[in-house]
């Protein structure tokens, strides 16, 4: 009987072991049957949704140079560069402004292959970020969504054209890898930018694309890849968006104003290199004043040409970034307290790369390549690289003075 009971016992077990199993396999069937409905047999990859959701958003972008023959009296176009853009809103993409800054005119890659000529809405060299705008029903703008909500090992997936037109609509998937980074050795920008770094392969021709997390909305820009140098090797792995949440509002403002409008001194500024205190041969490390704007808050507040500023309210600044970064933490009608050190007698030997410090406009012009060069997805497979370099050169005087202004902030119209 004990045997008997067992037996019923195992049976039982037996069947209701069966049971369970097939109502699993029945939940993975059922899940493989909607999957291949919907034409992804099995793979739940998020990558495939966040494509075919963005398969309208993102485009390619073709810069072209115009010159004009006096002999055949015809206009030419030579393209000078490609690159990737984003859909930001109707008819406006958002894309890397490195990509676009040597051309004339401009064309939008469609999805399909199909050219659409484009304009320049707005430009912000001081972010590296650029709006085209294009006359097309077939786009779509793409979902925002928020990079403040990532997290290091959140999934990101990017979309762009590395390459140009051959390879377009390529996409790669990865992770971030760190956030928040502000350390890369570039000078596509003259104001701090906290990248999202990720490992998701980008290379030339991705400048301006979108990374987007795993439901498809918008997270970064992809502007930057790690190089390496001559002494370390190639790196990979190694890519660099903006985050959308800086990206975003620069972008609206481009299409509403054609410029960022942002508070500012009014004065044209460049990093210059040095101690941290004055000596009477050298001016300290600082932002050095080029050139201040007629009636500007800078030139009401008395500061002038070769003036070098050390300090934002009581914060030390030793380059155009560190200027930039403490300024745009102020809005319109804010006053700061300018800390600089004036000498009696400068005399500037040569100006290396200008930049204005507090204006839309700003950018570096330099063309010294760092041994740790970055590169940013422009020309036809081919990285570009900027450096950090300013080749300023200036005597002083043994006599100077540390004065303190206060300037009243502005938005401008230039």
């Amino acid at each position: 009987m004990k045997r008997n009971d067992s037996n019923k016992k195992s049976f039982s077990s037996f069947v209701t072991l069966f049971v369970a199993l097939a109502l699993a396999c029945a939940l993975v069937f059922t899940a493989v049957a909607e999957n291949t409905a919907a034409g992804v047999p099995g793979d739940t990859n998020p990558a495939i949704a966040v494509t075919q959701k963005n398969l309208n958003s993102v485009v390619g972008i073709i810069t072209n140079t115009q010159s004009w023959s006096r002999q055949t009296g015809e206009t030419t176009e030579t393209k000078v560069a490609e690159g990737s853009g984003v859909v930001i809103a109707d008819g406006y993409v958002l894309t890397n402004y490195h990509v676009i800054e040597d051309g004339s005119s401009f064309q939008v890659v469609l999805p399909g292959g199909d050219l659409e000529n484009a304009q320049v809405a707005g430009t912000d060299p001081s972010t590296d970020l650029a709006v085209l705008k294009v006359d097309s029903d077939k786009l779509v703008p793409v979902s925002i969504g928020s990079s403040s909500d990532l997290l290091v090992g959140s999934t990101v997936i990017a979309i762009g054209n590395p390459g140009g037109q051959v390879l377009a609509n390529t996409v790669t998937e990865g992770i971030v890898s760190a956030l928040e980074r502000t350390s890369m050795n570039t000078n596509n920008t003259t104001r701090e930018i906290s990248y999202i770094q990720h490992d998701a392969a980008i290379n030339s021709g991705n400048s301006g694309g979108g990374l987007f997390d795993a439901n498809g909305n918008l997270i970064g820009i992809n502007t930057l890849k790690y190089f390496g140098s001559v002494y370390t090797g190639t790196y990979e792995g190694l890519g660099f968006a903006i985050p959308v949440d800086t990206a975003y509002p620069i972008a609206m403002d481009l299409i509403q104003y054609g410029k960022v409008r942002r508070p500012q001194m009014g004065v044209t500024v460049a990093t210059w290199e040095g101690p941290d205190e004055p000596m009477s041969n050298y001016a300290p490390a600082s932002a050095c004043v080029y050139e201040v704007t007629a009636g500007s808050p800078a030139e009401q507040a008395g500061i002038k040409q070769y003036d070098f500023i050390t300090e934002v309210n009581g914060t030390r600044v030793k380059s155009l970034q560190e200027l930039t970064t403490q300024l745009d933490a102020y809005k319109e009608g804010d006053s700061v307290e300018i800390t600089l050190v004036r000498y009696a007698n400068p005399q500037v030997l040569g100006v290396g790369s200008q930049q204005d410090g507090s204006n839309q406009n700003d950018q570096q012009g330099s063309d010294y390549l760092s041994p740790y060069d970055f590169f940013f997805g422009r020309g036809f497979g081919f990285g570009y690289g900027y450096g950090n370099g300013n080749g300023n050169s200036t005597n002083v005087s043994s006599s100077w003075e540390t004065i303190k202004v206060n300037v009243t902030l502005k938005v401008l119209d230039d």
